[in-house]
């Protein structure tokens, strides 16, 4: 049986919004300049959140290159996703939710 439910758009871009807010009262949010990696390997990826010292973590990125989806598609508590593409679920499940300035600049448009 299908149990979802419409939401309008209005009401999910307020509620997205308020997801946003809640997270940088939280502390939950942080902003890096951008985020790329040199090769598709998981490990040197895998080093640079254990450097930031981040072990649940949703990446949004203004555009996510072929290096970056194939380094952190293995992580387990790691997702690495286009702005259009964050959800509700996703913004609350991860402890961290790290976002480029590009792709800010992205959400501020969608949500606002």
């Amino acid at each position: 049986e299908n149990f979802t439910q419409k939401i309008n758009k209005k009401m999910y871009r307020a509620g997205m919004a308020s997801i946003f807010s809640q997270l940088a009262r939280e502390g939950r949010l942080a902003m890096v300049d951008s985020l790329t990696v040199d090769s598709p390997k998981t490990k040197v990826l895998a080093d640079k959140f254990k450097a930031m010292n981040l072990k649940s973590v949703l990446v949004i990125a203004d555009e996510v290159d072929e290096n970056l989806y194939l380094a952190s598609r293995n992580l387990v508590n790691i997702l690495v996703v286009e702005p259009r593409y964050a959800d509700p679920l996703s913004l609350v499940h991860y402890k961290k939710v790290l976002v480029t300035k590009a792709a800010m600049d992205k959400l501020k448009e969608m949500f606002a």
